[in-house]
């Protein structure tokens, strides 16, 4: 099954009023890229286009549940976490599992082992 992952930034942000030391991405749904779509699109000599890395910026915000002028205030390195992050979530859920324990090892600490699942 596919987890959140959490993203520890390399320079904290604040949002609302509270400085972020991590982000959590949560696993994508359909919905989420449909709507990043949306909200990317501009009028460029006078034909409706996508901007991909507008949607990308949109989709991020979304599941980080932050808004597009915090993911756009991020440090590179920062939002370059955050691509391999949604990344990850492309993956089959095997290759899932593998590659977000390998780049964000605080995920896999943050989230119920499956003893804890067989006991409840």
């Amino acid at each position: 099954m596919y987890q959140p992952i959490k993203i520890s930034l390399q320079v904290p942000k604040v949002l609302d009023g509270s400085t972020q030391v991590t982000l959590t991405m949560r696993p994508p749904e359909t919905n989420d890229v449909i709507l990043a779509q949306k909200q990317s699109r501009i009028i460029a000599e006078g034909n409706l286009v996508d901007d991909n890395a507008e949607h990308e910026a949109h989709l991020f915000a979304n599941l980080t549940n932050t808004t597009r002028e915090f993911i756009g205030s991020l440090a590179q390195y920062d939002y370059l976490q955050l691509q391999k992050a949604y990344d990850c979530f492309l993956l089959p859920i095997p290759q899932f599992a593998a590659r977000s324990a390998l780049l964000f090892p605080s995920s896999v600490e943050a989230s119920p082992s499956k003893s804890s699942d067989d006991s409840a």
